[in-house]
C-alpha cells in the first residue's frame, strides 16, 4: 500500500510550475505560492526583476528552481540576464554556473534598469 506521506507523516503536496508570459509561476491546490518575473531590455537581454516564494514554502529551493527555469530558457534562446532582484543577484554571485548568461554591468547591484535598485542613477539628494 503506498502513501503520499513523507517520513515525518506529513502529506506531500504537489507543486506545479507553469510559464505565464514573462514569468514562471508555482501553484498548488491552494493557489499561487511563488513566481519569478523578467522583462526584455533589448533583443538579447532580460532583467529578472522579481522573485517570490510564500513563507510557508521557503527552504525548499523553490526560488532557485524558478531561477533555473528562466536561466535555461535564456540559454536556449541565446539571451543574457541582468539579475535585478536581490534574490537573483545573490544566486548569480553564489553559483558560477550562471556566469554564461550573466550580463554584468559596472555597478555592484547589476541593476541600471530598476527604479528600486541601490545602483540607480538619479539627481542629487537635497537635505
Amino acid at each position: 500500500m503506498s502513501s503520499d506521506k513523507d517520513m515525518y507523516g506529513a502529506v506531500e503536496e504537489e507543486i506545479w510550475a507553469q510559464k505565464q508570459g514573462n514569468s514562471y509561476v508555482l501553484t498548488t491546490t491552494k493557489g499561487t505560492i511563488g513566481e519569478i518575473t523578467f522583462t526584455m531590455v533589448d533583443v538579447d537581454t532580460w532583467v529578472i526583476d522579481h522573485t517570490h516564494v510564500d513563507g510557508e514554502y521557503r527552504g525548499r529551493d523553490l526560488g532557485k528552481q524558478l531561477l533555473d527555469f528562466v536561466v535555461e530558457e535564456a540559454r536556449e534562446k541565446g539571451r543574457k540576464i541582468i539579475p535585478s532582484c536581490s534574490y537573483a543577484l545573490a544566486q548569480f554571485k553564489r553559483h558560477p554556473a550562471y556566469a554564461d548568461v550573466w550580463e554584468r554591468t559596472n555597478t555592484e547591484y547589476s541593476d541600471p534598469y530598476s527604479s528600486s535598485g541601490a545602483g540607480t542613477a538619479g539627481g542629487n539628494i537635497r537635505k
